[in-house]
C-alpha cells in the first residue's frame, strides 16, 4: 500500500511538472522574456520556473540569449514547423501585419480558411489606448466580418457553395438575420471593389477592411484592420481602405 500511495504522488507530482513545462512554452515570444517573467506568466515560482528551463533548455525547447531572455529553442521550432499547417505564412503573416499597423497604427490581423470558419494567425496590436485587440488562434465564422468575406470573395463559387450549404439565412449578433443571397450580393460588390468591410458584424463596437493576399495568383489569406467604432467616419474609412488594399497587395507581389 505504502509502494502504491507513493507512486500516485509521483504520478501527481509528475503531471504537474510537464503541465508547469507546458505553461513556461506557453509564455515564449519573440521578445523573450526573462526568468521573473517567465514565472510570472506561468504563475510559478522562480525556482520552479528556473529549474523546468534549465531542462527545456537542456532540451532545445527553449533558449537563452546574450540578455538572459528566453526564447523558442530549435527543437522546438522544428517541431512546430513540421507539425503546423500554416507555417509557409507565418512570416508573410507577421510582417504585412506589422507594416499595416505601423502605417495606420491600428491592430491588424491575418486571416487564412479553416473549414467554414477564418483563422487569425498573426496580428499587430495598435498602441492607441482604446483599440480593438485579436489574438492569434482566434476564430469565427466565415461569412461574418471583413476578413471572411475576403476569403470568400476570392474563392471559387464551388468553395462557397460548398461552405454556405443549404444555408437560407445567418445571424448577425444585434442585427437582423442576414440571407445567403444578400451575402453574396456582397460578395460580388467585394470582388469588385477589392476589399471586404464589416461593421458591428463580427464583434460588437468595431469595423473592419480586410483585402486578400495572394502568392503566384493563389488565394493565401486576408489582411485586414480592425478598429474601435469610435473611430469611425468616411475620411477614415478611405483612409483605412487605401493602406489596407495597398499592403495587401505589396506583400501578394513580393511573395
Amino acid at each position: 500500500m505504502e509502494n502504491e500511495d507513493r507512486s500516485a504522488t509521483d504520478d501527481k507530482s509528475g503531471v504537474r511538472s510537464v503541465a508547469r513545462a507546458l505553461a513556461l512554452l506557453s509564455a515564449l515570444d519573440r521578445k523573450g522574456k526573462n526568468l521573473s517573467e517567465m514565472a510570472a506568466a506561468a504563475n510559478i515560482s522562480v525556482s520552479t520556473a528556473s529549474r523546468l528551463l534549465g531542462t527545456l533548455v537542456a532540451h532545445g525547447f527553449a533558449a537563452q540569449g546574450s540578455n538572459h531572455r528566453y526564447v523558442a529553442g530549435l527543437a522546438l521550432t522544428t517541431l512546430l514547423h513540421e507539425t503546423d499547417r500554416w507555417a509557409p505564412l507565418r512570416m508573410l503573416a507577421a510582417d504585412s501585419t506589422a507594416a499595416l499597423c505601423a502605417e495606420l497604427d491600428e491592430t491588424s490581423a491575418f486571416f487564412v480558411q479553416l473549414g467554414d470558419e477564418r483563422l487569425c494567425i498573426d496580428s499587430a496590436e495598435s498602441s492607441q489606448l482604446v483599440r480593438r485587440v485579436r489574438l492569434t488562434g482566434e476564430k469565427g465564422k466565415i461569412y461574418r466580418g471583413a476578413a471572411g468575406k475576403a476569403l470568400l470573395a476570392f474563392s471559387t463559387n464551388e468553395a462557397v457553395d460548398d461552405i454556405l450549404g443549404d444555408m437560407v439565412s445567418f445571424e448577425i449578433p444585434g442585427q437582423q438575420d442576414r440571407t445567403v443571397e444578400q451575402l453574396k450580393a456582397e460578395l460580388a460588390l467585394t470582388r469588385t471593389q477589392g476589399y471586404g468591410f464589416s461593421h458591428h458584424e463580427s464583434t460588437g463596437g468595431s469595423w473592419s477592411v480586410a483585402a486578400p493576399v495572394f502568392i503566384r495568383g493563389k488565394l493565401v489569406g486576408a489582411l485586414a484592420s480592425v478598429i474601435p467604432d469610435h473611430r469611425f467616419d468616411q475620411e477614415r474609412l478611405a483612409v483605412v481602405i487605401e493602406a489596407t488594399k495597398r499592403v495587401a497587395a505589396e506583400f501578394s507581389e513580393s511573395s
